[in-house]
């Protein structure tokens, strides 16, 4: 699985800046719509792999849906940053976002009827059904306003934004990010059994916790309106990267049981608020450099990072484990603690 996982991630990395570009000729509707083709292909391979057990289509598989991820990355932020703008971006951002977890937790509560019907193979063809939908709801998607004709001095200056400090900054901080969510996504049942507890209570705490995820949107909405004022507002990605990495240093060396669950809870919430403000953040650089026109490009060069920390986060798992998970989420927080101070500066 790690493997497979790391190979995707590999796919990713190497194919993020051609299909920004891509994205940026053919616009962004038209890259999602692509986008979800790819993936139902790949899950279709998936259940081919499955019934054939063929190791040769995992892999084609695991290519396949690497190249779908790429014509999202960075296309989707592009997308409703271009429809609703600075003012309404945060928002729409969180909202869809709350589809994205309402989606996850209905998949969750589906999972066990769907499985204990029809096992596996059921829940393969019910997630390739699904893709189909999803192909079909694509070709309602708004489109945006039409791209502008690309010159190659636009090109150089896409790689020209290392120049400024700031892109070093958004690189380390969604490499912080993507690290942080590995740790919740594939470590949370081993800080159960650390502290003695069921390991079977693992997927009702996922399903509270997602619901309190979707608290996000009426938090930032809260948080980020005009009465608050623009120095109130810039302050919210440094106060928020800071509370989420004081929970994660807090998760990571208590012990007590119901402190453990609690955090458990409200951890992803508190990371989702500030990658949210993180990502608008990044829209904002890219008017800044003036690559508005190559917005889907330079998205993908900040977030080769990313991948680039899950490769490596992947493939020395075994390591993760053998120093202590717990100590995992201690310096991850550490780390989020540090970007909040570094975004407290550059909002001065």
């Amino acid at each position: 699985f790690f493997i497979l996982q790391a190979l995707l991630s590999g796919v990713i990395f190497l194919g993020e800046i051609p299909t920004g570009f891509i994205t940026d000729k053919i616009g962004y509707r038209k890259s999602l719509i692509l986008a979800q083709v790819l993936l139902l292909g790949a899950r279709s391979l998936l259940l081919a792999a499955f019934v054939s057990r063929s190791l040769v289509l995992f892999v084609v598989e695991a290519v396949v849906e690497g190249i779908a991820a790429c014509f999202t990355s960075g296309t989707g932020s592009a997308y409703l940053y271009a429809l609703y703008g600075e003012n309404g971006y945060l928002a729409k951002t969180a909202h869809a976002g709350n589809f994205g977890t309402a989606g996850f937790i209905i998949s969750t509560v589906a999972y066990a009827g769907i499985y204990k019907i029809s096992g596996m193979e059921g829940l393969l063809i019910t997630t390739v059904v699904m893709d189909v939908i999803a192909v079909v709801c694509s070709f309602f998607l708004r489109s945006e306003s039409s791209k502008t004709i690309i010159a190659d001095r636009k090109e150089v200056q896409i790689l020209a934004v290392f120049k400024n400090k700031k892109a070093f900054l958004f690189v380390i901080s969604l490499a912080i990010f993507s690290i942080a969510w590995l740790l919740i996504n594939f470590f949370y049942v081993e800080k159960l059994e650390n502290c003695g507890l069921p390991v079977e209570w693992m997927s009702l705490i996922i399903l509270i916790y997602s619901a309190v995820q979707m608290l996000a949107e009426p938090i930032l909405g809260k948080l980020s309106d005009g009465k608050n004022g623009k120095s109130g507002r810039g302050k919210l990605p440094a106060v928020t990267a800071a509370t989420a990495g004081v929970a994660f240093l807090l998760f990571g060396v208590v012990k007590f049981r119901s402190a453990v669950l609690l955090l458990m809870l409200i951890l992803p919430l508190l990371l989702n608020l500030p990658e949210y403000l993180l990502m608008n953040l990044e829209n904002q650089f890219v008017d800044e450099t003036e690559c508005g026109s190559q917005r889907a490009a330079t998205l993908s060069v900040l977030n080769m990072g990313v991948n680039l920390v899950e490769i490596l986060t992947l493939s020395a798992s075994a390591f993760l484990t053998k120093i202590g998970i717990q100590w995992c989420f201690v310096f991850v927080g550490c780390f989020l603690m540090a970007i909040a101070l570094l975004f407290a500066r550059i909002q001065k």
